[in-house]
């Protein structure tokens, strides 16, 4: 992207009028991303997930 706006500058065609931040966020599951975590504590983190999920369906809590 920066060599892009770099080369529209030289050629004096930039327009920040027309700049946007997209902020989306794109989480990978943690064995795509090579994260190693010790299995009692992925059973741990894996419980309160599925525990939370229940609350959120049933309307326990806000998302």
């Amino acid at each position: 992207m920066e060599a892009m706006i770099a080369e529209a500058a030289a050629r004096d065609d930039v327009d920040l009028s027309l700049v946007s931040v997209d902020s989306t966020v794109a989480r990978a599951h943690h064995h795509a991303a090579g994260m190693v975590v010790d299995p009692e504590l992925l059973q741990d983190l894996e419980k309160v997930a599925a525990e939370e999920k229940g609350l959120h369906q049933r309307g326990k809590t806000t998302p």
